[in-house]
């Protein structure tokens, strides 16, 4: 395992004016969509931004700013409610999609750095690599209509550049993000049409709504949950730390070893979150009779009956919890973690579960609550692996080399991601990037930890 420093170098970028690019064929949509349940969660109303980075192809001659322009306004004809903007609906509050035809913003920057100078900006500081992506700093408070799509094109003095894009995630989650923007360089490498085509059908997720009052999650175990002595802090970091393929597989190995015998193999996330979680505690330095949470995002596309069709792009998971007293997390074997968030997967595939977490998000989002205790020991592990790349994204300049999400909300301290590796990395192939925010104090810790584990599972005294 090896985390890396992010180098803050300075990226002076010379941007032209945005321009607002609008569906290459007039569309007679003049409609008000709604969004589905899990759209309208509370916690969905944020912009997140993705880097996508192409090194440069000296055989390519031509221009990627003028190709992905024409592709944004074709792929705009499929996806034309991401040419609206989001308001609220002033009978019940809820968020919808009011089609108006101004387009998506799209801006041109160039620098005169080399991609290799930033890395591929696989450890460029976020502060830094925001500049690569639109504007996500969106006060949802006041700014009652703005655009859930804006895509920026950063060309750089080696012949590479970067595709970043900003979209809300009320609008469409992980998968589909890259449905859309995997349909985007379809359309850049000459296609007439995207080879998947998109689906609406947001009504299949609308939760039933009751009298109930609304469940909030985690009101049952408020003033029970874990405290950290270095939150809250606007001091926060970030650390980008790769496991190979063979760090993975002796974890795996060593659950063996806790059990004689395993009924069933456990996945690379189910470890990994296990372990993480855990030296995350550690690094916090959580008080020990605290309740830790460690939520989990389980997609449901195929579990529905029908199951959603390809071509849905919104949101289509549902979150599950595992929850330990941070004593008990500190007691319990990586084999006994990794059962518990198992069995919490497999939970969000029963039917009555999804009902019923629909119709709880209506009825929170009625009576206008949510969770607002203190989160210290609260931690997401969301892994991107198989949602990053949705397909080929070759429209001239070869596969991405790198990708990078970002956000901006405050909140991240307690969000992790496990990613695809850097291509340029061979030694990493197989393997894994974990992204984790922490208090610059407690990431010390956390990357002590990691180091010790290293030398406890893999022998490794370096």
């Amino acid at each position: 395992m090896s985390n890396q420093r992010k180098p803050i170098l300075p990226l002076l970028l010379e941007k032209k004016p945005v321009e607002l690019v609008k569906p290459a064929k007039h569309t007679s949509c003049d409609e008000t969509l709604s969004l589905s349940t899990l759209d309208n969660d509370l916690f969905n109303e944020v912009m997140y931004a993705t880097i996508y980075v192409f090194k440069a192809n000296q055989k390519n001659l031509n221009d990627p700013v003028s190709l992905l322009r024409k592709a944004l306004s074709e792929l705009l004809v499929h996806y034309y409610p991401l040419s609206g903007k989001l308001m609220r609906s002033e009978s019940n509050g809820q968020l919808q999609l009011v089609y108006l035809g101004e387009g998506v913003p799209f801006e041109v920057a160039t620098s005169t750095l080399d991609l290799s100078s930033l890395n591929y900006i696989e450890n460029l500081d976020d502060q830094v690599a925001l500049r690569l992506v639109p504007d996500i700093e969106i006060d949802y408070e006041s700014n009652v209509c703005y655009h859930p799509l804006a895509l920026q094109v950063t060309k750089f003095a080696c012949g590479g550049f970067t595709i970043g894009t900003a979209l809300t995630h009320a609008v469409c989650d992980g998968y589909g993000v890259a449905q859309i923007i995997h349909a985007l360089t379809e359309l850049a490498a000459g296609k007439t049409e995207p080879s998947v085509k998109p689906v609406w059908q947001r009504e299949r997720l609308v939760g039933k709504i009751d009298n109930k009052p609304g469940k909030v999650p985690g009101s049952h175990i408020d003033g029970l949950l874990a405290t950290s002595p270095y939150l809250p802090t606007t001091d926060v970091v970030t650390e980008v730390i790769n496991i190979p393929a063979g760090d993975i597989k002796k974890l795996k190995d060593s659950l063996i070893k806790e059990c004689d015998y395993l009924k069933e193999s456990f996945t690379t996330y189910e470890v990994l979150s296990s372990y993480v979680w855990k030296l995350r505690s550690r690094a916090l330095k959580l008080n020990p009779d605290g309740i830790t949470v460690l939520g989990v995002a389980v997609g449901i596309r195929h579990v529905l009956d029908p199951p959603l069709p390809k071509g849905y792009y919104g949101n289509a998971y549902i979150d599950v919890y595992v929850e330990l007293t941070v004593r008990e997390l500190e007691e319990s074997s990586i084999f006994n973690i990794a059962s518990r968030v198992k069995k919490a997967k497999k939970t969000a595939y029963e039917k009555g579960y999804i009902e019923e977490e629909l119709t709880n998000t209506e009825r929170l989002m009625r009576d206008d609550v949510m969770f607002e205790g203190i989160s210290d020991g609260l931690f997401f592990l969301t892994d991107w692996r198989n949602i990053g790349w949705f397909g080929s994204m070759d429209f001239g300049w070869n596969e991405p080399v790198n990708l990078r999400p970002l956000t901006q909300r405050e909140s991240t301290v307690h969000v992790g991601m496990v990613l695809k590796p850097s291509k340029l990395d061979r030694s990493m192939e197989g393997g894994v990037k974990v992204i984790m925010k922490l208090p610059r104090d407690a990431m010390v810790e956390f990357k002590r930890e990691m180091a010790a584990m290293k030398k406890l599972y893999f022998g490794d005294t370096n």
